[in-house]
């Protein structure tokens, strides 16, 4: 748990609150449509892992992820952290990426993800098992590096982007749930390994549970910048057009955001 003073946990949880009765309060008055994109052309990835994802929550940040880097994409080399069912790598080479490499801790999943290119006959896309912390140390030059839906998966966030900086990529783009309290501060918990949304690796002395760690967007720009990247492009979910908030809650309440960073 944070060490942030108690009167701010408090007024940060009333803020919460008051946010959480605005949002019921849009999706009561705003239309419930659907958004059509990307992802209605490739339905493998509706079910080719047990991590649940609507049509619309996976077109709606395929927007905020892949169609806003289009720039930093097309014709680059990519590298996807934690590439789970391969749904970020196939997109970010369906943008124009020359090569995409997936490393992935989890055998199923790397299964799944070399089924799903295959299916829909992607080139130039490739996969590898392991600790994402060891296949760093190995990984070719890359561009281009995606980070999506990891960061708060691990506690060791700045060992993680000091191993991509040395990489020397033009771009990061971190899609990630943060903490919502105010200062730098990191959020700590812990989950069980055995769910494939989880952390994958188990902590030596807890078999079956990995820590991890949500950080505040000050926490998180702070350990971007000792790494090297000193330029921030947020994403602002709130201004694209959105009608169908039900299944992104988190972005509309600003507790996961979406950024790209460079040097």
């Amino acid at each position: 748990m944070s060490s942030a003073p108690l009167m701010t946990v408090v007024w940060a949880r009333v803020a919460r609150r008051n946010s959480e009765r605005w949002f019921r309060w849009v999706e009561a008055r705003k239309g419930r449509k659907p958004s059509a994109g990307f992802f209605d052309s490739y339905p493998r990835f509706l079910s080719s892992s047990d991590t649940a994802a609507t049509v619309n929550r996976l077109n709606q940040r395929y927007r905020a992820l892949i169609d806003s880097n289009q720039d930093i994409l097309q014709g680059k080399r990519v590298l996807d952290i934690a590439s789970h069912d391969g749904r970020w790598s196939f997109a970010a080479r369906k943008a124009g990426a020359s090569h995409v490499v997936g490393i992935e801790a989890r055998q199923h999943l790397v299964q799944a993800a070399w089924r799903n290119v295959r299916e829909y006959e992607t080139s130039d896309v490739e996969f590898v098992q392991g600790d994402v912390f060891n296949e760093l140390d190995h990984a070719g030059p890359v561009d281009t590096v995606l980070c999506f839906g990891f960061l708060y998966h691990t506690l060791d966030h700045i060992t993680l982007l000091r191993k991509v900086a040395r990489l020397h990529p033009l771009h990061i783009v971190i899609d990630t749930a943060i903490s919502v309290l105010p200062g730098s501060i990191i959020e700590v918990g812990s989950e069980k390994t055995e769910h494939e949304s989880a952390g994958a690796v188990d902590e030596v002395g807890a078999p079956g549970m990995t820590l991890k760690g949500k950080p505040t967007k000050q926490a998180l720009e702070l350990m971007l910048t000792a790494s090297g990247f000193r330029q921030f492009r947020y994403y602002d979910w709130r201004r694209v057009g959105i009608e169908q908030w039900s299944d992104l809650k988190d972005y509309y309440l600003g507790e996961r955001i979406t950024l790209r960073a460079s040097p």
